[in-house]
């Protein structure tokens, strides 16, 4: 199992290095989606995924206002992974890896990946810039961000909804 959170708000996805729009004057770039909008505070929400091949552990949606760290992702996300892991592979072995934040490297948190699950890529052999071995940072957040439909997104729920809804179409 892969595993990333992200930080969807309602200004939505944009990469201004790589989603650049050629025009003569403002108008035609605001025809062709050059100009992007973007609010101070906007609606935002922390997601953490789980992707494996037999597919998306069900999200998990932090609180507002909370954060990850060693605490919650030891004593809430970790047994989240652990939980939908064993409902998409039926308990089956399955492997885990995460990647090198820190408060997925530290102690406590490694030791009980290493008694929980049967096969888990630890810190010291993880390869941290590989698309291959990580496709929810390369590829899925950004489907799934791409696929929300931010013009219907007013509250954390309207986004909540949206992001479950983008899911699906991955």
């Amino acid at each position: 199992m892969f595993t990333d959170d992200k930080i969807f708000t309602r200004n939505g996805y944009f990469n201004p290095k790589n989603d650049v729009v050629w025009a003569n004057n403002r108008n035609d770039e605001n025809e062709h989606g050059g100009i992007h909008e973007r609010e101070k505070y906007p609606v935002s929400i922390m997601v953490a995924l789980g992707a494996t091949w037999n597919g998306i552990t069900f999200h998990f949606f932090f609180q507002r206002g909370e954060r990850l760290n060693g605490k919650t992702y030891l004593d809430e996300l970790l047994p989240f992974y652990k939980m939908g892991g064993d409902r998409l592979f039926g308990h089956q072995n399955w492997g885990f890896q995460q990647d090198g934040v820190s408060c997925h490297t530290d102690k406590s948190v490694q030791k009980w990946c290493k008694k929980n699950f049967k096969f888990f890529i630890s810190k010291d052999k993880w390869l941290p810039n590989s698309p291959e071995l990580n496709p929810l940072d390369y590829s899925i957040c950004n489907s799934i961000s791409n696929n929300v439909d931010y013009y219907k997104v007013k509250t954390i729920n309207d986004l909540r909804r949206e992001i479950e809804k983008a899911t699906k179409k991955n």
